[in-house]
């Protein structure tokens, strides 16, 4: 097949709109679709633009680069895509792209976007994701590429693929420093520089300038500091071997392209620069650059079967990943594994997480728009003031200057350009806060979305319970029925197929000279006390006529002094088993295979070990014992994870190759039953406390897990995620062509909270939660959406969950209105830790690229706290806008006052409230640590809601009407004397008004910092914030200072006139006390605890009523008495849908205990 024809036969077609329109989709259908429209320049617009540049004095030029769809209509005609030159995307979340479009041989090309290419197609006259050579192969295809590309294949693919790199561009310090510049607020502050400048305020304006510089040079440098790192991080390049024109050649992996035979040293040690299939051998691979997951990871060739589709997503045990590094290798012949290029530079997996760090989602974080929208609003108010002043400084006779410069300088009031700042160090107080509790973040702006927190979804195993499972016991089948549990299977005769499943069927290695691979593995195969051999050389065993790379026995040195028990009598042990094909444990399947040869035996072994519904499935039914159902309901109801056993014997004489050439049905389908093994999971210590907590902070939490649905029961109820008072109600369906669903109530709850359960017909709203497992949950979403958000809504347990089906649980919650916590541990749960608005891998490792956050203590202790600190980091945002807010605006109300009679405050006056009593408050109110308790209560996640905008609003009306009382009350006294306006006088005659209005503007900004810089129930207190406490202290005593202080020198200073008499000024000070108590009383008693815990509350629920989708079902399912409809012989139905699930048709058999359950339970 030629390179051409093989990349277009991979091509998706994607629906590009009418060929005549300049507008389109890609990716359509896809979680990354976007809508495409076509460019070209227009020569008359282009002229247009340049006047207008001129004209504007460059405003226009900032205006095109703030908007690229306003660029787009100003500079380009939209044209259809055919003649193009440059595309405009926009994506999902209304992000707008604009790229060049390249042209080859008069037509378009393709484009680059996200560091994805997009191609052009005839066909589809549009463009088209550039698709890689494994979409829509089947799994025999690649054993055809065997032979290594051609010289014309390579060069066509080198055009289209590009060189195999994660090439990462750090900008040049220009293009940076420009962007940058260019942000809105760093204009807004060029324009307080000038403005102040042109006035003489020039300390601060050069401040105000220095800051700026500094801010945009760390910036700068952080930015291209980051990208170094990650740059030099992700940069690999290496020399390999590969086949060409069946050829061996060693090129370097930049060069290599998908198709290329790639040729991997069993001797490991190194790291593969690309994503590729394995045709050949195995390997033992370290994925932990990619998951966080530091096991050893068995990658095995993929089977040569032409009626198998290969998926890349669903096959991955089949695929070496790009950035992961090979332990060692096992090949049948040689000294290489081979194996298929399929992926190269950003289109592999490594390239994927790349991809993601560079192009992040945009936060769902309310607080951002808001701000935005608060802006335009300020400006509005700004256009209002300076009308105000032009008309004021007009009346009183003011100097053109003086009407002109005071009246653009009220716009630098409205707007507190050191506001994002200020976000900034929140983000970093909380991330710092983190680190020191063991919590690492990636993005801190994911801290303030952990604010809003109110579902909280758990996986089981190493997440709520402990992630070394210990063995409690097995049990055996002997004459189709189960054994008396065995504590100790080293006691068990090794001649026990049970025992040599366990010997068998794991992917362990040795790794300098100690067992390595997953924990279960390999506590298991100590418990039996069987030693592992490998073999570094591809030879011929003598003893079995093939390869053996790995060797099980018995150790010869074991408790019956190197003799090997066998129905009652001892024998030397000369039992071998070589292992010489695995298929490795995959969450999509739930089991894992091995074939095997036992030494001196005709035969081929079959052993396979894995969930004991999915295991039994593939067995004879008259091999599974009648109550195999019952027992395994038993153990799993108790809590213990249980694992099926089962083995086949091929025919008899078989050769490897025809062995080797059978698939994995054929080599598993009729095998026997082996019995139980039984592990212990017990429940970490942490989870307790951390799950109370999180239900009295009445924070909803969810399992989602891959094991048993009646262990992870179990487990929830063990736990209290299913609370003591709730109902499980067990979701399952009948098998029929329709979708007829049961609900029936777990035989373990129906005892404890119903009498009879026959009697029972509906539940009460509020008492019952669904468990559920993958196969049912898939069934429901495809077929009946609606009952599937029911389930949802009020699922609790979810079980046998593949891990896309996590992915789809997440987004649901999500999309019915629920701010989502996902905590993993790092591996399956990859796709729900990214989906979740908050993904929490457990993991020792500092940094993982599987989640935003990464907790090095290995329990969800972390999960509450990182709720805390989300909130404390959403409420000190809140507090950080509201102090500049009302900081701003109460300085322009008093300045404005002023104003009236012709006068401003002096140069020093605003150094001293715009440097000793804004910066420091509003750069430090977020470095206050939260609180230690979770309440109920959620703080407010929108900025332009009620209580906060009520909130800076009756804080500038209060400041107001002191400002009011201080005017008049000054200009009551008999020593009062009337100011007198003199144009262009600075600094302007000092005067009672202005002297005690700035008096009560700096008290205002002190008043509003320590207001606002409130505790609980989300903070611990203002004085636990040292560097505030101290500020608060400080600011305090300089506005007592200056009230009382009557030296003329400070008066000179200032430009004051005190009053005469120090009676008016002890007056004054006491009108700013009682300013406080009332302000303080009416934040914390009037708004908190009247308006937002109790009002609110109220309005909320009988007058709005739900607003979200979930508060909606909520309500609905609170009314709906009727549903769900229990079925009447409940526990029966329970036990039949297990049996149902094992493929079986008996009668349940109601027995008493077994001797192996009690040995077991004892």
């Amino acid at each position: 097949m030629s390179g051409n024809r093989l990349v277009q036969n991979n091509l998706c077609s994607v629906e590009m709109g009418r060929g005549n329109s300049g507008e389109g989709k890609v990716n359509q259908g896809e979680s990354d679709e976007m809508s495409i429209n076509g460019y070209r320049m227009s020569l008359p617009k282009l002229i247009i633009m340049v006047i207008l540049v001129v004209l504007t004095g460059g405003l226009a030029i900032v205006l095109i680069t703030w908007r690229k769809d306003l660029k787009m209509i100003c500079l380009y005609k939209e044209v259809p895509l055919s003649m193009a030159q440059k595309v405009l995307l926009k994506d999902n979340f209304e992000q707008i792209f604009e790229e060049d479009v390249i042209w080859q041989w008069e037509r378009p090309a393709y484009f680059v976007n996200k560091k994805i290419k997009y191609i052009w197609d005839d066909s589809l006259h549009g463009f088209t994701k550039l698709k890689n050579i494994d979409e829509g192969m089947k799994q025999a295809d690649f054993f055809k590429m065997t032979g290594g590309l051609a010289k014309s294949q390579i060069s066509q693919r080198i055009r289209t693929y590009g060189e195999n790199l994660i090439k990462i561009s750090v900008p040049p310090v220009i293009y940076l420093v420009i962007h940058e510049g260019l942000n809105p607020f760093y204009l807004f502050q060029a324009y307080t520089v000038i403005l102040w400048s042109l006035q003489y305020y020039w300390k601060f304006a050069v401040i105000i300038a220095i800051t700026s510089v500094v801010s945009v040079t760390v910036s700068v440098w952080e930015t291209r500091r980051q990208n170094r790192n990650l740059r030099d991080t992700m940069k690999s390049e290496s020399k390999v071997r590969v086949v060409r024109d069946s050829k061996e050649i060693v090129i370097s992996s930049k060069d290599l392209v998908p198709g290329d035979l790639l040729l991997l040293p069993t001797t490991g040690g190194y790291v593969v620069e690309c994503d590729s299939i394995l045709v050949e051998g195995s390997a033992v691979v370290n994925e932990s650059m990619l998951t966080g997951e530091s096991i050893p990871v068995t990658k095995v060739s993929i089977p040569d079967e032409m009626d198998v589709d290969f998926n890349y997503d669903r096959q991955r045990q089949y695929v070496v990943f790009c950035g992961t590094e090979v332990m060692q290798g096992k090949v049948k012949s040689g000294s290489y594994i081979k194996a298929v290029v399929i992926r190269t530079g950003f289109m592999t997996t490594k390239g994927e997480l790349v991809r993601a760090i560079l192009f992040p989602p945009p936060h769902d974080f309310k607080f951002f728009s808001d701000f935005l929208k608060s802006v335009y609003v300020f400006l509005t108010l700004g256009l209002i003031g300076m009308a105000y002043s032009l008309t004021v400084w007009i009346r009183n006779g003011g100097s053109i200057s003086e009407i002109l410069l005071n009246s653009l300088d009220i716009l630098t009031f409205v707007v507190p350009p050191i506001l994002p700042a200020a976000l900034t160090a929140n983000n970093a107080f909380a991330q710092r806060r983190l680190q020191k509790r063991g919590i690492f973040c990636l993005h801190t702006k994911h801290i303030s979305l952990c604010g809003g927190i109110d579902v909280v979804a758990f996986d089981k195993t190493g997440t709520l319970t402990e992630g070394d499972l210990d063995l409690a016991g097995v049990c055996e089948i002997k004459q189709n029925q189960f054994q008396e549990s065995e504590s100790d299977p080293a006691r068990l005769p090794t001649e026990s197929l049970l025992i040599q499943t366990m010997a068998s069927c794991h992917s362990l290695i040795k790794m300098k000279g100690e067992l390595t691979g997953y924990p279960m593995d390999i506590k298991l195969f100590e418990a039996i006390e069987w030693e592992l051999s490998e073999s570094n050389s591809a030879c011929i065993n003598p003893d079995y006529g093939i390869p053996t790379p790995t060797l099980v026995s018995p150790k010869k040195n074991a408790r019956n002094g190197g003799q090997l028990k066998i129905g009652g009598f001892t024998a030397s042990s000369n039992l071998e088993i070589a292992l010489l094909k695995q298929y490795p444990f995959d969450s999509a399947v739930q089991r894992m295979t091995v074939v095997a040869k036992k030494k001196g035996a005709s035969a081929f072994s079959v052993y396979i070990k894995g969930a004991p519904e999915k295991v039994a499935s593939l067995c004879k039914p008259e091999t599974i014992p009648s109550e195999f159902s019952r027992l395994l309901q038993y153990y799993t109801q108790q809590g213990f994870r249980v694992i099926g056993a089962a083995c086949k014997t091929l025919k008899p004489n078989m050769k490897w190759n025809e062995v080797d050439s059978l698939s994995r049905n054929q080599l598993e389908v009729d095998s026997q039953f082996l019995g139980l093994i039984i592990m212990q999971n017990l429940v970490k210590k942490e989870t307790y406390g951390a799950i109370k907590e999180l239900h009295s902070a009445d924070i909803n939490t969810v399992m989602v897990t891959g094991d048993n649905i009646l262990t992870a029961i179990s487990v929830g109820r063990d736990c209290e995620l299913i609370k003591p008072d709730q109902t499980l109600v067990r979701v399952t369906l009948e098998d029929s062509s329709d979708l007829k669903v049961n609900y029936t109530i777990p035989e373990s709850d129906s005892s404890s909270y119903m009498p009879d359960s026959r009697q029972v017909r509906s539940l009460t709203s509020d008492n019952y939660v669904f468990a559920c497992d993958g196969p049912t949950f898939a069934t429901i979403m495809n077929k009946d959406p609606q009952l599937f958000k029911r389930i949802v809504h009020r699922g609790k347990i979810f079980a046998r969950m593949l891990p896309e089906q996590k992915i789809h649980l997440i987004e649901c919650l999500k999309n019915m209105g629920r701010q989502v916590i996902m905590c993993g541990d790092g591996c399956n749960d990859c796709g729900a830790l990214k989906t979740a608005h908050a993904g929490i891998s457990l993991s020792m490792a500092e940094a993982s690229v599987a989640a935003p956050f990464t907790s090095r203590n290995v329990n969800v202790s972390c999960v509450p706290t990182l709720i805390r600190e989300g909130r404390a980091t959403m409420v000190s945002a809140f507090a950080s806008f509201k102090f500049g807010v009302a900081f701003c605006f109460t300085q322009l109300i008093s300045v404005l006052m002023v104003f009236y009679i012709g006068t401003e405050p002096s140069d020093n006056q605003y150094l001293v409230v715009d440097i000793g009593l804004a910066a420091v408050p509003i750069l430090m109110i977020g470095n206050t640590a939260p609180h230690d308790t979770l309440v109920k209560r959620k703080p407010t996640r929108h900025l332009l809601s009620f209580l906060p905008m009520f909130s800076v609003v009756s804080f500038l009306f209060f400041q107001t009407i002191a400002y009011i009382f201080i005017w008049f009350y000054v200009q009551s006294q008999e020593w009062f004397v009337q100011y007198q306006f003199v144009p262009d006088l600075w600094p302007p005659n000092s005067s009672y008004e202005q002297t005690n209005i700035f008096l009560y503007a700096c008290a205002a900004a002190v008043i509003a910092a320590i207001v606002y810089s409130k505790g609980a129930p989300y903070r611990k207190p203002l004085y636990t914030n040292g560097i505030m406490a101290s500020w608060t202290l400080a600011a305090v005593a300089t506005v007592i200072f200056m009230s009382l202080y009557r030296s003329e020198d400070f008066a000179s200073r200032m430009n004051f006139k005190i009053a005469p008499h120090p009676e008016f000024q002890i007056v004054a000070v006491i009108g700013i006390i009682v300013n406080f108590l009332f302000c303080y009383i009416f934040e914390m008693y009037v708004l908190d605890g009247l308006m937002f815990c109790k009002v609110l509350p109220w309005y909320k629920e009988k007058v709005r009523g739900p607003n979200l989708e979930f508060e909606h079902m909520e309500r609905e399912l609170c009314t709906n008495q009727n549903w769900p409809p229990l079925t009447e012989n409940n526990s029966r139905n329970t036990a039949e849908s297990l049996q149902r699930e094992f493929n079986e048709d008996e009668d349940m058999i109601e027995l008493p205990p077994t001797e192996c359950e009690e040995a077991v339970l004892q």
